[in-house]
């Protein structure tokens, strides 16, 4: 199991506190919301990231898992990392905007200074200052916008076939260009939420200005791209933004590291599969083809790696992470080998990820538990 650059884990490690600093300098609480389902071996590097850049707060929805992930960020939820809610979705039913919905009125989203949404395969890297949210967002006490849109950065599989239990954002290295389509995709991060009527994948949309005493345009009430330059042409009313407007394209002070579609492997198993958002049949030979085509190296996110190490470390420390996690990969792995027509059993990586797990259950055996965080209200 990966573990940092020679770092060994150590499950006698008391779980880390809350990390609040952002939280105690600013008054100004930043939220993460994201879906999921079976992400199992993606979540704990997510986690980390955005804790790293200064977020107080991560809320993720799950719906109809067969893996781990539940149990794994029960674990996290349990140590004062995260929130998790459990939000099944019946059979026909647009998934991810249900799961969204199903989070507004959650304590975090709700009481949050400013929201994001993204997915597990989204990260935000800042390239202003020291790389952390503070370097990008306004947070003072009247920000000169309502929202900011931060495009993506596509990366495909870097030729990497088989999964591999290391962290996703030094796997995959070769994005698209800048200045192709797929670049134009955003991810935003908005103050009061609790004025938007939708909550959605790339914005939010209808916000009540009548009930907020605000009209679009004055100050405070303007969208912006990363830059910080006004976004032209739309305003969040009744329909959501997905695609910057030409002219506002920008990666020069942050942008979104999508690693759409991982390892091969990894992505076998949406094939065939309906997208969570559309329930529509996307993830195809020229979806893979469109998203592996990048050929420019980008590691820009390896800026954060002594951080990132540390507190990868750290997450893996709390009690009973690591063996779920072993287990969340274990389950990944048995999932590929089968829809392949294979048998788990006759992969090593199975057996191993499944042992690690057991050694894990015993090492924390050997340790009285330690005093979980209570400072996360």
């Amino acid at each position: 199991m990966w573990a940092g650059f020679g770092l060994r884990l150590d499950l006698a490690r008391p779980p880390p506190q809350r990390d609040v600093k952002q939280e105690q300098e600013t008054g100004v609480r930043i939220t993460v919301l994201a879906s999921m389902r079976n992400e199992g071996p993606f979540i704990v590097e997510w986690v980390c990231w955005y804790r790293m850049l200064g977020f107080t707060d991560i809320v993720v929805v799950t719906n109809n898992c067969t893996d781990h992930s539940p149990q794994l960020l029960d674990a996290l939820q349990a140590a004062g990392w995260l929130h998790h809610i459990r939000h099944d979705i019946a059979p026909g039913q647009r998934i991810t905007r249900a799961k969204l919905a199903a989070a507004r009125d959650h304590k975090a989203v709700r009481r949050a200074n400013w929201l994001m949404v993204c997915d597990v395969d989204e990260f935000l890297v800042i390239h202003r200052g020291n790389g952390m949210i503070a370097d990008l967002i306004d947070l003072g006490p009247e920000p000169a916008y309502l929202g900011m849109s931060i495009n993506w950065r596509v990366f495909g599989t870097s030729n990497r076939r088989a999964f591999e239990d290391r962290p996703v954002h030094r796997q995959f290295l070769y994005a698209c260009a800048k200045d192709e389509t797929k670049s134009r995709f955003i991810k935003s991060i908005y103050r009061m939420a609790k004025y938007f009527g939708g909550i959605g994948e790339h914005t939010p949309r209808r916000f009540g200005f009548e009930k907020a005493g605000k009209v679009w345009g004055e100050p405070g009430m303007i969208w912006v791209n990363s830059a910080g330059h006004k976004v032209a042409r739309w305003a969040p009313r009744d329909r959501y933004m997905t695609v910057m407007p030409l002219g506002g394209v920008t990666h020069e002070v942050a942008q979104i590291n999508h690693y759409q579609l991982r390892s091969e492997e990894s992505f076998s198993l949406k094939k065939g599969t309906l997208s969570p958002v559309g329930l529509e049949n996307r993830y195809r030979e020229v979806y893979f083809e469109a998203a592996n085509a990048g050929q420019e190296v980008d590691t820009s996110a390896f800026r954060y790696s002594a951080r990132f190490d540390a507190l990868y470390v750290a997450a893996m420390a709390l009690p009973d992470v690591a063996r779920l996690h072993a287990l969340c990969c274990a389950d990944h792995v048995k999932a590929i080998v089968e829809k392949a027509g294979g048998r788990a059993e006759d992969d090593p990586r199975y057996a191993a990820f499944l042992q690690t797990a057991a050694e894990m259950a015993k090492g924390a055996a050997d340790f009285p538990a330690a005093p979980q965080d209570q400072s996360n209200p």
